[in-house]
C-alpha cells in the first residue's frame, strides 16, 4: 500500500525555496508536472484508471506559518536516491537534519533528513537497505 498520495506545503517566498525542491525532486525522480505563479507541483497526479503515484504541490502564500515544523517524507528508489536526495538539498540551499544512512525504525530502513530554506523538515527513506552501509 502507498502511504503517501499528495501533501502541499505552503512557503513564504517560492522563487527562494523553488531552486531547491526542483533539486531535491530531481534527485529523487520527481518531475515538474506543472509551474505557475505562486505554485510548482511535482510528480504524477492520481487518476481513476491509475492511481500508484506520489504528489507534491508547494504553493506560495503571505499568510503566517504556524510556529511548528512539518516533516514530510518521500519514497526513494535506493539507498543512492537518498544520498542524491540530500546532497542536492544542501547544495540547493538546504540544511542539514540527518546525515543519510540507516536508521532503527525497522531493519532495512535508510533515509536522510533536510531543511527547506524556510524551515520544513523533509525525508527521503529506501525500505529495502541490505547493505550493511
Amino acid at each position: 500500500m502507498q502511504l503517501l498520495d499528495h501533501v502541499s506545503i505552503t512557503v513564504r517566498d517560492l522563487d527562494r525555496v523553488k531552486p531547491f525542491y526542483l533539486a531535491v525532486m530531481s534527485a529523487l525522480g520527481a518531475e515538474v508536472a506543472y509551474e505557475r505563479p505562486g505554485a510548482i507541483g511535482f510528480g504524477e497526479r492520481n487518476r481513476p484508471d491509475d492511481d500508484a503515484h506520489s504528489y507534491l504541490s508547494v504553493f506560495e502564500s503571505q499568510e503566517p506559518l504556524p510556529s511548528s515544523r512539518r516533516h514530510w517524507c518521500f519514497r526513494a528508489p535506493s539507498t543512492d536516491d537518498v544520498d542524491s536526495f540530500h546532497a542536492a538539498g544542501l547544495d540547493a540551499g538546504g540544511t542539514n537534519d540527518g546525515e543519510p544512512g540507516r536508521r532503527e525504525y525497522h531493519p532495512g530502513y535508510y533515509a536522510a533528513f533536510l531543511l527547506d530554506p524556510e524551515g520544513n523538515r523533509i525525508e527521503a527513506v529506501y525500505h529495502r537497505a541490505r547493505d550493511p552501509r
